[in-house]
């Protein structure tokens, strides 16, 4: 068990409140923005404005159809950005809130500072695989992380109760899982990059004939990717199976598990109507909330207490020696 904190004054839980809000409505806008980024994509626009960080040389281009998705996805950007550094300074002010988020607060900027660099080498070297796939992890990566900003915010707000310790190999277990869905995410952006999303058109078979025709090009891209989803599922499936507690870790681990099952039929269901441009918006969507429910499970798993190992099987023996005891 964690030892109880005692409570903030009501004047810093006030401002931790107001700061978690701030941060709740920047992590919402980053997955719009995600989700932006993906229809960019889908809808050909990736490079509709040739140069960055201009358009067609001017600060307000003339807009058409595509023009104006990449025109608006890159103005979000921006507003997130100054919206990240406006938060960041009041969150600095107040102590508890440095103590708190301080850290994740440097990695925020860090991943932030990374991706407008990878924003603009995406459009400088022609949508290279590479820079696409990075824009797209690092994208996901600084939308957890402002949702692990808003979780801690909120928790420094209240007084801390006891945790229940976590069973020895919890914490591998999700960290597995994480690190299935960091490769799958980058499958996920490769596929993309690649145009190999109909590489294989039938499901469950490749196009009708079989399973795995081939490693190789397109098609082994799309595979890969097929067998990273089934890779996470199962990791998830047993983690949630497995974890009996914290009750915030379980939550979590049920929550992630939903969400990959939705994504795996959205993933099908996007193959076998030729990806329609609503169900690619809505797979990035599911992979972003999916990121940011495995990353709180993360940090639950890795701040809760672990429980020492035999300590159950040291607490039956101490209960079964105390019921054999005569009693006076």
């Amino acid at each position: 068990m964690r030892d109880a904190r005692p409570e903030p004054d009501r004047t810093d839980a006030s401002r931790l409140r107001a700061l978690a809000a701030g941060f709740a409505g920047l992590a919402a806008a980053t997955f719009a923005l995600v989700v932006l980024g993906a229809l960019v994509r889908a809808h050909g626009a990736g490079l509709a404005c040739p140069d960055w960080p201009l358009c067609f040389g001017e600060v307000m281009p003339r807009l058409d159809f595509r023009v104006a998705f990449e025109f608006a996805h890159r103005v979000l950007a921006g507003s997130i950005a100054l919206a990240f550094a406006a938060l960041g300074v009041a969150t600095l002010r107040v102590r508890t809130a440095r103590a708190a988020v301080g850290g994740w607060l440097a990695a925020g900027a860090a991943l932030l500072g990374v991706q407008v660099l990878l924003g603009a080498l995406t459009v400088w070297l022609g949508l290279a695989p590479w820079t696409v796939i990075a824009h797209l992890v690092t994208g996901n990566a600084f939308a957890a992380t402002l949702v692990l900003v808003v979780l801690r915010l909120r928790r420094a707000a209240a007084p801390l109760r006891p945790s229940p310790c976590l069973a020895p190999g919890v914490r591998p277990l999700v960290t597995l899982a994480a690190g299935a869905l960091v490769a799958q995410v980058v499958l996920g952006g490769l596929v993309s990059s690649t145009y190999a999303g109909l590489a294989c058109a039938s499901f469950p078979t490749c196009d009708g004939a079989a399973w795995f025709p081939s490693l190789e090009g397109p098609v082994g891209v799309h595979l890969a990717h097929r067998t990273g989803a089934y890779l996470v599922l199962a990791i998830l499936a047993v983690a949630t199976l497995a974890v009996r507690r914290p009750p915030a870790l379980v939550r979590a681990l049920g929550v992630a598990l939903g969400l990959a099952c939705v994504q795996a039929g959205v993933g099908i269901t996007g193959v076998l109507l030729r990806l329609p441009v609503e169900l690619t918006g809505l797979h990035t969507a599911l992979a972003a909330a999916l990121v940011a429910t495995l990353g709180v499970a993360v940090h639950e798993a890795w701040t809760a207490p672990v429980q020492p190992a035999g300590f159950e099987r040291d607490v039956s023996a101490a209960n079964a020696r105390s019921a054999a005891a005569p009693r006076a």
